[in-house]
């Protein structure tokens, strides 16, 4: 072969071996490169994604492409209810890259109709759906049931407190969703002032809160409450006031001293008719009621006139009666002082509380030694009778009788008309004269 040729075809066949070459190459570049990312999500989610025709599977979803690869890319996004996202995209992420592709759906409008019925207790109430006012309860609000899911219902009224509450998804076509809010008044409190008589007494407010008096109870829910005041040495008392929002009630306790337990002894004598003394204090003949006694022990005298006296200490219990029956021992005559008399008293009935110159000397029967000689002044006194008095002359070293025979007290009478008396007197009058006219 020529020389020429053969360098010919040396050099044709070294740039066909250089075109393979760089066609390899290229190819290499574009398929071999490393890989890079979209992720696709949505709102709402959960929405089918298709990338380059190819189902990729529900948002939010990541698909992975070479960097080198075909740099143009379609996405779209389908779920009931919404219209199709569809987006075109020019490039490759780069090795490592990703791209965030965010797909808003818009819901299909037109579709079918729910609504939220909304009514509430008290009526009249601000609604607002979904932040938009739309009238005053009960309204009914109308939402398309492929709509955006969930909504917020509110009410507010004026004295009221503001109601809300979050309602998930949308109703089905045709149906509704009832919505009641019963509204809660805006609670205003008063308050409750308490002074008592004697203050530093204890008050308490419906049997829990407790203060000293003078006091005031604030923050009081409006209604019937109980205030209850107690002091030690005085007896409980207790009242039930109404307090109104925004005003002070007053309420004052005149608290009552606890008296104290007292008791009683019950005497009775044989003879009948002794005189009996507690503590000193005369109470009157026996049979006697000493009455009013504080608890414990009393010292009782029982004297009669020729009797010896009986004395003892008698235990008195609060709210109960001690009974004393005593037999009175014959006494000894009492000698009576040199240069005096005695009085001997008898009354009928006997019994009687006897009393010499305005001094009480015992009961009757009885015999009064050594009284000065000279006029005395005896006097009787007994329930249900009149009093009888005398005077009474006495010798030494003689005994003056005195027997009283005592009245029962008159009962008084209807006072008779003085005008039938007058009458009569004058009758008679007149009878006088024409007596004394006819003798002339």
């Amino acid at each position: 072969m020529h020389p020429v040729i053969s360098r010919v075809w040396i050099l044709v066949l070294l740039l066909v071996a250089c075109g393979l070459v760089f066609i390899v190459s290229a190819e290499d570049g574009m398929i071999g490169g490393g890989t890079g990312y979209f992720e696709i999500s949505s709102t709402p989610s959960g929405a089918s994604v298709y990338f380059d025709g190819s189902y990729k599977g529900t948002s939010p979803v990541t698909v992975s492409v070479s960097s080198t690869g075909t740099p143009y890319h379609t996405i779209r996004v389908t779920k009931s209810g919404y219209e199709d996202y569809e987006q075109s995209y020019d490039g490759n992420p780069f090795e490592g890259e990703t791209i965030h592709i965010y797909a808003t759906l818009t819901p299909i409008i037109g579709g079918g109709k729910g609504y939220y019925s909304i009514s509430s207790s008290p009526s009249g109430a601000s609604v607002y759906f979904d932040g938009s006012y739309k009238g005053t309860s009960p309204v009914t609000v109308e939402v398309s049931s492929t709509g955006t899911p969930g909504h917020t219902v509110r009410m507010t009224l004026s004295g009221y407190q503001e109601w809300s509450n979050y309602y998930a998804g949308n109703p089905g076509t045709g149906e509704t969703v009832y919505v009641f809010a019963s509204l809660t008044p805006v609670q205003s409190y008063g308050s409750i002032s308490v002074t008592s008589s004697p203050s530093g007494a204890t008050a308490v407010l419906d049997g829990a809160s407790s203060q000293l008096t003078p006091c005031t109870f604030n923050n009081v829910v409006p209604g019937s409450h109980t205030i209850q005041v107690t002091r030690s040495g005085y007896s409980p008392w207790s009242t039930t006031t109404t307090v109104s929002a925004g005003r002070n009630t007053q309420v004052y306790a005149s608290l009552s001293p606890l008296q104290p337990a007292t008791g009683s002894i019950y005497v009775t004598s044989v003879p009948s008719g002794a005189s009996v003394y507690v503590d000193g204090t005369y109470y009157g003949p026996a049979p006697q009621l000493a009455s009013g006694l504080s608890p414990g022990y009393h010292q009782v005298r029982i004297s009669l006139s020729g009797f010896q006296d009986w004395t003892g200490s008698v235990n008195v219990q609060s709210d109960a009666t001690t009974r004393i029956s005593q037999t009175l021992s014959v006494g000894p005559t009492p000698t009576p002082l040199p240069g005096t008399g005695s009085i001997a008293v008898h009354s009928t009935p006997a019994g009687a509380e006897v009393y010499l110159d305005n001094a009480y000397v015992g009961i009757s029967p009885l015999t009064i030694p050594s009284v000065s000689p000279g006029s005395h002044v005896v006097l009787l006194t007994m329930p249900g009778y009149a009093n009888w008095q005398a005077t009474v002359q006495v010798q030494r070293d003689v005994i003056a009788s005195v027997d009283a025979t005592l009245s029962p007290s008159p009962t008084s009478a209807p006072t008779k008309s003085g005008l039938p008396a007058a009458l009569a007197v004058l009758g008679v009058g007149l009878i006088a004269v024409a007596f004394m006219a006819k003798r002339r």
